[in-house]
C-alpha cells in the first residue's frame, strides 16, 4: 500500500512539475520570435517601414492565436496613429564651393547628405565665407580648442568628424575611446555658440570615406533640427575645391602630432548651400490585446504589460556606428527581446487566466525610438481608462540578462517592492532594484510615470551592440530572457491580485530631453525641471510635465505650457532649448516665456544643480 501510495505521489508530483514547466516561458519559442523580428526580411523595423508593418501583423496574429481580446481601433488589435518618420527631398537642394575662379558642385545623395536641416527651408540660401575649424572641438580643460583665434560668426565652419589623436592610447581625449566631443550634437552646440551659420562636415583622415553612404541615406533620408544646416559632404570633392590652399591629410597629421589647433579662415573660399525638405508623416500601429480578469469586482482595473517593437531600420540617424546609414539595424535586443517576451508572457497568462483577478493589457508600441511616441499616443487616447490602470510593466532590452536583471521604477512606487520580492522568490535571476529615482526615463515606462501611474521597467543593460547593426539574434541569452519574462509575469500576477492599488509617490527627477541623439548627451549642466512632449510638432518646446519642486515649477510653469523663449533666445525646437540651457550655470536667473492657452507668460527661473 505504501509502495502504491508512493507511486501515486510520484505520478502526482510529476504532473505538478509538468504543469509548472508548462506555465513558464519556453526559451525556444521565445527565440523563434526574435529570429523573425530581427531578421533581414524585416530590415530593422524602422518606423513607417514595411518591416514594422509586418512585425505588427505578426504580433497581432500571435495575440489572436493565444486568445487575447482585441483592444485596438474598431475591434482590431491595432491602435493607429501618424508620426514623422523622415524627410522628402525636394528640388533645389544644392551645395557649391567657390574657390578663386573654380567651382565645385555637390549633388545630394551622391556627394553629400543632410545631418540637420535649416530653420528656414524656404530661404534661398546664403553665400558664406568658410573657416576651417579642425575637429570642431572646444575643450579648454583638455588644452585643445579649434575655435581659439578664429572668427566664425556668420560663417560656415568646415570640420572633421571624430577627435584628434583618436588612435593614440595616451591622448587627452580618453585615449582611443571617443568622448562627448566626437558627437555631432556637441560639435553643433560649439559651432552655434561661436556664431556659425552652417557646418560642413567631412570624414577625418583616420577613416576611409564610405563613398556609398550618401546614396544609402537618400533611400531613407532623415535629419535633425539643430537650428543650423549641417551638410556631411565628400572629403575628396572638398579637397578638389581647396586645391593647394589646405591639404586635409597633412593638417590632420599635424594636429595629431602636436595637439595644436590649425584652424584658419579660408579667405577666398565660399559656400552656397540650400536645403529643401518636407517632413514625411506615415501611419504606424500600437498592438493591444486584453486578458480579462477572473474577479468581477476588480476586472475593470488593469495592469499594462508593454514593450516597444520598433527599431532604427536602415537609418543611421540614431545609430552608434559612424556611416551606418543603409545598413540593417536588426534590433534583436532592442527591442525584439521585449516584444518576444510580451507574446510569450501572454501565452503563459492565458494558460492560467484564473490566476489574475484584475485584467492584463498586453501592448507593443511603435515610435519609441523617435521619442516614446507610441506610448504617448496611448496615454492620450487610452483603450482602458487611465484611472483604471493600476500599474505598467515595461520590458526594454531584456535579451542579455546573463543571470541578472535591473528593475527600475520603485522610487515612484515603493509598495511594489514587496510584490517584487514575492515574484522573485522562484526566480533564478540576480535582481538589482533601483530606488534612486528613475533612470528609466528613456523608455515607455516614463510615459506612464508622467501620468502618475506606477511603472516598472526591466532592463538587462547596455552593451557594445546597442543601436548598431551588430545587435543580432545570435547574441541573445534566450534562457536568461525567458527567466526575465517569467519574473515580469510573476510581478504582473502580484499586481493583479494585490488587495489595494500601489500608490504613486512623487520624486525629484532630472529632465530627460530625448531618446536617441539628444538624450545621449543631456546629462550635465544646470537643472530646469521640465519633461518635453515629444509628440508636439509645433514651434517651441511643449512641457509634458514640470517636475514638482523644480526651478520651473517654482517659477509657476506647468505641464502643457509651450516654451518659446529662454534667456532672450527664441526657442523653436528641443535642440534650441538644450543648447541654450547648457550655456547657463547653476544659480543663473533666466527669463523664460511660455504660451499657455495661446497667451504669453514670462517668469524668472533660478537654475540649480541637478538633483
Amino acid at each position: 500500500m505504501k509502495r502504491l501510495s508512493a507511486v501515486i505521489f510520484a505520478a502526482a508530483l510529476c504532473v505538478v512539475i509538468i504543469q509548472a514547466q508548462a506555465s513558464r516561458v519556453d526559451p525556444r519559442s521565445y527565440l523563434e520570435h526574435i529570429k523573425f523580428l530581427a531578421s533581414e526580411d524585416l530590415e530593422g523595423r524602422g518606423n513607417g517601414s514595411p518591416g514594422l508593418e509586418t512585425a505588427a501583423d505578426y504580433i497581432a496574429k500571435h495575440f489572436a492565436a493565444i486568445g487575447l481580446e482585441p483592444a485596438g481601433d474598431s475591434g482590431t488589435f491595432f491602435q493607429r496613429f501618424e508620426m514623422i518618420t523622415g524627410l522628402s527631398i525636394q528640388p533645389g537642394n544644392a551645395v557649391t564651393l567657390n574657390s578663386g575662379r573654380s567651382t565645385v558642385d555637390f549633388e545630394i545623395g551622391r556627394d553629400y547628405q543632410l545631418v540637420s536641416t535649416s530653420s528656414d527651408p524656404s530661404s534661398p540660401g546664403q553665400q558664406l565665407s568658410i573657416v576651417f575649424a579642425g575637429y570642431g572641438i572646444s575643450a579648454p580643460s583638455l588644452h585643445y580648442d579649434d575655435y581659439a583665434g578664429v572668427d566664425t560668426a556668420g560663417k560656415a565652419v568646415l570640420i572633421f568628424t571624430h577627435e584628434p589623436q583618436e588612435n593614440d592610447p595616451r591622448s587627452a581625449f580618453e585615449g582611443t575611446t571617443n568622448t562627448i566631443h566626437a558627437t555631432m550634437m556637441r560639435k553643433v552646440e560649439v559651432a552655434r555658440s561661436h556664431g556659425a551659420k552652417a557646418m560642413l562636415v567631412i570624414d577625418d583622415t583616420n577613416h576611409r570615406p564610405a563613398v556609398d553612404r550618401f546614396r544609402r541615406w537618400l533611400n531613407e533620408p532623415q535629419a535633425e533640427e539643430y537650428g543650423l544646416p549641417v551638410f556631411y559632404i565628400s572629403r575628396d570633392r572638398v579637397q578638389r575645391a581647396l586645391g593647394t590652399r589646405l591639404n586635409l591629410e597633412a593638417v590632420s597629421d599635424e594636429i595629431d602630432r602636436d595637439f595644436a589647433s590649425k584652424s584658419r579662415a579660408l579667405s577666398d573660399v565660399t559656400v552656397h548651400a540650400v536645403d529643401r525638405t518636407v517632413k514625411v508623416r506615415r501611419p504606424v500601429r500600437n498592438v493591444l490585446g486584453i486578458l480579462s480578469g477572473s474577479d468581477a469586482t476588480v476586472k475593470d482595473e488593469f495592469v499594462i504589460v508593454g514593450a516597444h517593437y520598433d527599431h532604427l531600420g536602415r537609418s543611421g540617424r540614431f545609430s552608434m556606428t559612424q556611416n551606418s546609414t543603409g545598413q540593417i539595424h536588426h534590433g534583436a535586443d532592442d527591442n525584439a527581446s521585449g516584444t518576444a517576451a510580451i507574446i510569450e508572457m501572454a501565452k503563459v497568462a492565458l494558460e492560467s487566466r484564473k490566476d489574475f483577478r484584475r485584467s492584463l493589457l498586453f501592448m507593443t508600441f511603435a515610435g519609441e525610438e523617435h521619442g516614446l511616441l507610441g506610448s504617448s499616443h496611448y496615454v492620450n487616447d487610452p483603450s482602458v481608462p487611465l484611472d483604471k490602470t493600476v500599474a505598467m510593466i515595461n520590458l526594454d532590452m531584456v535579451g542579455r540578462a546573463g543571470g541578472r536583471i535591473l528593475v527600475d521604477g520603485l522610487a515612484n512606487a515603493p509598495s511594489i517592492e514587496e510584490d517584487l520580492k514575492a515574484a522573485e522568490s522562484s526566480s533564478p535571476l540576480n535582481i538589482r532594484a533601483l530606488r534612486g529615482g528613475p533612470g528609466a526615463g528613456a523608455s515607455d515606462d516614463a510615459t506612464f510615470l508622467l501620468r502618475k501611474i506606477p511603472a516598472i521597467n526591466f532592463f538587462s543593460g547596455f552593451h557594445s551592440d546597442y543601436h548598431r547593426p551588430s545587435d543580432t539574434w545570435e547574441k541573445i541569452d534566450a534562457a536568461g530572457a525567458a527567466a526575465v519574462a517569467d519574473l515580469a509575469l510573476a510581478l504582473a500576477r502580484q499586481l493583479a491580485n494585490r488587495a489595494g492599488r500601489p500608490p504613486f509617490v512623487e520624486t525629484a527627477q532630472p529632465e530627460s530631453h530625448s531618446t536617441g541623439s539628444v538624450g545621449a548627451v543631456s546629462g550635465y549642466g544646470p537643472y530646469f525641471g521640465s519633461v518635453p512632449d515629444f509628440a508636439n510638432e509645433g514651434q517651441g518646446v511643449k512641457f509634458a510635465e514640470v517636475r514638482t519642486g523644480s526651478p520651473a515649477a517654482k517659477a509657476g510653469f506647468r505641464g502643457g505650457d509651450v516654451m518659446i523663449s529662454f534667456g532672450g533666445a527664441p526657442i523653436k525646437t528641443l535642440y534650441d532649448f538644450t543648447f541654450a540651457l547648457r550655456e547657463k550655470k547653476p544659480g543663473d536667473k533666466v527669463d523664460v516665456t511660455v504660451l499657455r492657452d495661446g497667451k504669453p507668460i514670462t517668469a524668472t527661473v533660478e537654475l540649480t544643480n541637478r538633483p
